[in-house]
């Protein structure tokens, strides 16, 4: 008779949202993990010579702020930015199940620094804090 072995762990894939925060401020990771660690006890870890910052956090999740060049190829997307003055772009990294825990920390960061926290899509919606209205 074979040996049956169980395993009851299956592994969970964790699916993640991929979105932008654009500012007309001139906002660097340190800034960001400043705000967010004072006004919220959250860890931190920034690569200052990336401009990057990892924000940890409470159970086992964690969201990224990566900047990314502001000069977009498409036109649309290129008019978008131009019309709004956006200075500062950063791509997000968070999962699906921590979005609505990260909302009120983009909210602070917007009303701390302007701009607004948006999908990676086609048309930047849905919009998580802020308005991309135009300035």
């Amino acid at each position: 008779m074979a040996k049956k072995t169980s395993d009851s762990k299956q592994k969970i894939i964790k699916k993640y949202i991929d979105l932008f925060y654009m500012t007309p401020s001139e906002v660097t990771a340190r800034d960001i993990a400043a705000l967010l660690q004072e006004n919220n006890g959250l860890s931190t870890q920034v690569w200052e010579e990336m401009n990057v910052v990892e924000i940890e956090l409470p159970g086992d999740s964690s969201i990224d702020f990566e900047p990314i060049d502001p000069s977009f190829q498409d036109p649309s997307d290129a008019a978008f930015i131009k019309n709004r003055n956006i200075k500062t772009i950063y791509a997000i990294t968070v999962g699906e199940e921590d979005i609505k825990l990260v909302v009120p920390y983009f909210e602070q960061l917007v009303e701390k620094y302007a701009g607004f926290v948006c999908s990676d899509s086609a048309d930047f919606n849905p919009v998580y804090a802020g308005t991309t209205a135009k300035i």
